[in-house]
């Protein structure tokens, strides 16, 4: 049997108004690249990922017109191959808000077999009680009241006790000791099995430092480049590769 792996990628919105919402930066470009890898390994991926947030196998589908028509449409032939070979284990759950983030991921993990989830989503922290129609923009200040949401990640073991927890935890402007602290102890509050921590240097995505901390406080250096691989190689080991159909190391 495949094994049964949920991602999270991407952000999500807290609505305003009609018109505004607040979000954040995520692109989905990390939890879009572990999918990769889990399909390529075999394994079923449910990809629950927000708005405007990278797919599995869209980027390479892209037509370049930059380059010549024949050496893009070999390209995409072969790409097209790959997306359309993996396409049977790959199941999709678009999301916008966190509420229905919350209420997809928990029904994904109550009701349904998974194996490993692995939380890459940037979730909104704070939520808002949403006006009808459009705030004005006539007044010199705006005054706005969020409410804290509950952290999905502590709430996971409880819906699925068995599963494969991966959590992310991410900083800015702080030090290599100050992540991995951070991350562990995040790790063990939330009965995380494996937690990336990752730190942004002068508050740029463009340059992380990007660790693997486990509840034992073992602690891995990894690349961002090597980031999917080394994870999902890393799952592997510890879930077991005898469920997976397709061995790729």
């Amino acid at each position: 049997m495949a094994l049964d792996v949920l991602i999270t990628s991407g952000g999500t919105i807290a609505k305003i108004d009609d018109v505004r919402h607040l979000g954040n930066f995520s692109s989905g470009t990390t939890g879009c690249y572990i999918a990769e890898e889990f399909l390529k390994s075999g394994a079923n991926v449910h990809y629950v990922y927000g708005k405007n947030a990278k797919c599995p196998f869209r980027e390479n589908l892209r037509m370049n017109p930059k380059n010549s028509l024949t050496e893009e449409m070999a390209r995409l032939s072969v790409a097209y191959a790959e997306f359309n070979s993996h396409l049977s284990r790959l199941h999709e759950y678009p999301i916008v808000t966190f509420e229905e983030y919350y209420a997809k991921v928990q029904n994904l993990l109550a009701h349904r077999k998974m194996d490993v989830v692995v939380l890459a989503a940037a979730v909104g922290d704070y939520g808002y009680a949403a006006q009808s129609g459009k705030l004005s923009s006539d007044k010199d200040g705006l005054v706005l009241e969020f409410v804290k949401n509950p952290k999905i990640i502590s709430l996971v073991k409880e819906w699925n006790p068995s599963v494969y927890q991966v959590g992310f935890k991410l900083l800015s402007r702080v030090g290599e000791q100050e992540l991995i602290d951070t991350a562990y102890k995040h790790g063990l509050k939330n009965h995380s099995d494996l937690t990336v921590a990752n730190t942004l240097e002068d508050g740029s995505f463009a340059k992380r430092k990007i660790f693997f901390v486990t509840p034992e406080k073992e602690v891995t250096p990894v690349s961002e480049r090597n980031l999917a691989g080394e994870l999902v190689k890393r799952v592997l080991e510890n879930v077991g590769r005898d469920k997976l159909s397709i061995p790729i190391f």
